[in-house]
């Protein structure tokens, strides 16, 4: 039986290696390359100099053909086939993408995910093969995590680009080890454009790695989260989404509460759709959870449009997709205050809005939530509406933008032997 994990593991660890290289040999070419991508003119005179002084000859070679193309071949990278927020993002820009015309082909060392309806073409990798050399030559290729930016540069494709979508060392940067920072470092400030899905990601970018980079908004797909006309129902259906295994999503937190609340008399029917079985068995039983595990996109939509709240408990996100998603669907939200769902949530407008962390706040909002037929219909109207700024059309708008405006820039240096 093919261990997936162990060549994911030592696939990550052998570009980390390249990583750990390159940030102690800085190659001045890939610099001045970097430095075009950002139109940061006073880098690629430094660069020049640099170059100068050293006496390491270059020339600068434009991509013309690129210039008469309208629709392009496009590869993406992917780091997994979990069930995430993220490589959703992923898929979901491929099939839009592929609708619209472009040719795109996703490659992985994983079997094709069987959890969302893939409508390009898919080449799982054989595991002794290094990715960059199954990619067939073509106009763009996305890395979908930092790591796979070693790979998408050895890729013979003119434009290079990574989606960032945030993960635990760009929220902990303190607290990540040494050998993950220096790879990261590294590895955002390789030549390749970087693409991000809020403001908050684009300011962390900044501040941690001095790259800029472009939002690219993400995308509910309106064919599977969409709400339906409701009625109230007695009990109260709450709704949480993720694993439990992941700390940062806060699901002890609103256990918790949701315990309490039980314990003062109230009256709700938990679901829970996970894509791992729960690692802990919560107060014996009491809370009476009902579990969707591994979920299709289509029951999760399902799950979502049958609950009347969602409860968001991360501790950080660089955008928060579920929230999103239950606004769509019809599901009013309670969320914690952690920055990236600041993106389009207002408190008491579209969400309750609680303070992360704080199981008592969300036992006062949930109780505020649960009372009032009101503004439960408020924020399931106002959530629906916000969650109609995140079409695919918009998505797909930003990304061919960006691309045709690149292809008219583009321009790259090179070591001239």
């Amino acid at each position: 039986m093919v261990d997936y994990d162990k060549i994911r593991s030592n696939y990550f660890i052998k570009r980390l290696n390249i990583l750990s290289e390159e940030f102690k040999n800085r190659d001045l070419i890939m610099e001045i390359n970097k430095s075009v991508l950002d139109d940061d003119k006073e880098g690629i005179e430094i660069c020049k100099t640099k170059l100068d002084i050293l006496n390491i000859n270059y020339e600068v070679k434009e991509i013309e053909y690129l210039k008469m193309k309208n629709k392009y071949e496009i590869a993406y990278l992917l780091p997994h086939n979990f069930i995430t927020g993220g490589l959703k993002i992923l898929l979901s820009q491929a099939n839009y993408l592929s609708k619209k015309g472009h040719r795109v082909v996703l490659y992985s060392h994983l079997p094709k995910p069987q959890w969302f309806d893939i409508n390009c073409t898919y080449r799982q990798v054989k595991e002794d093969i290094e990715l960059y050399r199954a990619v067939a030559p073509c106009d763009i290729v996305i890395a979908g995590y930092y790591d796979l930016i070693v790979d998408a540069l050895m890729v013979k494709a003119p434009l290079k680009y990574y989606m960032s979508q945030g993960d635990s060392y760009i929220f902990n940067w303190e607290d990540a080890e040494p050998i993950i920072r220096n790879a990261a470092y590294t590895a955002y400030n390789l030549p390749v454009k970087i693409l991000t899905v809020s403001s908050i990601m684009q300011k962390k970018i900044k501040e941690l790695f001095q790259r800029k980079s472009l939002i690219i908004p993400n995308s509910v797909d309106e064919s599977i989260f969409f709400p339906e006309r409701r009625r109230n129902t007695f009990p109260i259906n709450i709704l949480m989404v993720g694993s439990d295994s992941i700390d940062f999503k806060g699901h002890d937190d609103i256990i918790k509460a949701l315990y309490e609340l039980k314990q003062e008399g109230y009256v709700f029917r938990i679901f829970w759709a996970s894509p791992t079985i729960p690692s802990k068995i919560y107060y014996n039983g009491k809370l009476n959870i009902q579990y969707s595990i591994c979920p299709t996109q289509e029951e999760l939509g399902r799950l979502y449009r049958q609950s009347d709240i969602y409860i968001s408990g991360s501790y950080y996100e660089s955008f928060s997709l579920s929230t999103v998603e239950a606004m769509a669907s019809g599901c009013c939200v309670i969320t914690s205050d952690n920055e990236g769902v600041k993106e389009y949530a207002v408190n008491y407008k579209n969400c309750l809005m609680y303070e992360r962390g704080n199981v008592k706040d969300l036992k006062y909002k949930l109780k505020t939530l649960i009372n009032s037929n009101y503004l439960r219909k408020k924020l399931r109207i106002n959530g629906i509406n916000t969650a109609k700024k995140y079409t695919p059309d918009k998505m797909i708008e930003n990304l061919e933008n960006e691309f045709n405006r690149a292809k008219s820039e583009l321009i790259y240096y090179l070591k001239r032997e």
